[in-house]
């Protein structure tokens, strides 16, 4: 179940000088928490920064052995699903639900111990589809940018133990995961398909984000970090230092995907001159024939 919250604040929205390219381009920031000694999250962008077609983060679970192993291996598994495999939802959650044995594979290598992550991933698809899976307790959120106001929906539902209707463990608490990648835990992933519109973003984090920065900070970093023309992963950076500012203790990860417009400003007066161009130049053949 989605939840959207409009917030009704000034927004001017930035005007940005985007070629033609259009498509998608995401970043990330990643760091440990205030109390760690080691970041056992993961963000994945896949193939590149410009061009992604799989975006992930994956928090490994505290206490877990190799928690950092466990979450880069099943970002990796996840980014590697050919294509024919992510534009079918069934398939693709055929192909999550085997990360959770190429997770236990390679922790078996390491140790005896069991390495667990959560997850929330992206899979980009033509003409601003995408395919959304969680798994525990990381999200993705969905934020509209627009002429006089900014709304943010979080677009995955946390599996919880409360939220899954199951008893949670006795030295745990009903807001901890109730599903995890690695120990056998996966359930049945949570998939969704989503539509993106050009200017549209969506964020993906680890609890670390969201528990220790709210709905309104997180659009209001989107907001000012537009107007400013941050850099997508400047804007990251703002989210993670919030969230640690606010008290946060947790490995802290966030990681923005912008779908870009197709004709911006600098697109848009181009194409304009070449038309005119290819007018000129057809108007000119046409009155050499005669």
């Amino acid at each position: 179940m989605s939840q959207t919250t409009p917030i009704s604040t000034p927004f001017v929205l930035p005007s940005f000088r985007w070629r033609w390219r259009g498509g998608f381009e995401a970043a990330f920031v990643s760091e440990a928490g205030n109390r760690q000694t080691q970041n056992q999250d993961s963000c994945l962008h896949a193939p590149s920064a410009h061009a992604p077609v799989f975006c992930g983060v994956a928090d490994g679970v505290g206490g877990g052995a190799h928690g950092e192993i466990a979450s880069s291996v099943f970002l990796e598994h996840c980014a590697q699903a050919p294509r024919k495999t992510f534009r079918d939802s069934a398939r693709l959650l055929r192909w999550v639900l085997a990360g959770d044995a190429k997770v236990r594979e390679a922790i078996g290598r390491l140790t005896d111990q069991p390495g667990a992550a959560t997850a929330a991933a992206i899979w980009l698809l033509a003409f601003g589809k995408a395919h959304l899976i969680n798994i525990g307790d990381c999200r993705v959120y969905r934020l509209r940018p627009r002429k006089t106001e900014c709304s943010i929906e979080r677009v995955t539902l946390d599996q919880t133990y409360e939220n899954v209707g199951e008893r949670h463990p006795p030295s745990g608490s009903p807001d901890d995961p109730a599903r995890m990648v690695g120990v056998g835990a996966i359930g049945t992933p949570s998939l969704v398909a989503a539509r993106v519109r050009e200017g549209d973003l969506l964020l993906v984090c680890s609890d670390g984000v969201h528990k220790f920065v709210s709905d309104n900070e997180i659009v209001a970093a989107i907001r000012a970090g537009l107007s400013k023309r941050l850099s997508l992963k400047e804007i990251c950076s703002v989210l993670v230092r919030t969230a640690k500012a606010n008290g946060g203790d947790d490995d802290a990860s966030a990681l923005l995907v912008l779908r870009h417009s197709w004709l911006g400003v600098r697109g848009i007066y181009w194409w304009t001159l070449v038309t005119a161009a290819l007018i000129w130049l057809v108007s000119g053949f046409a009155i050499g024939a005669f």
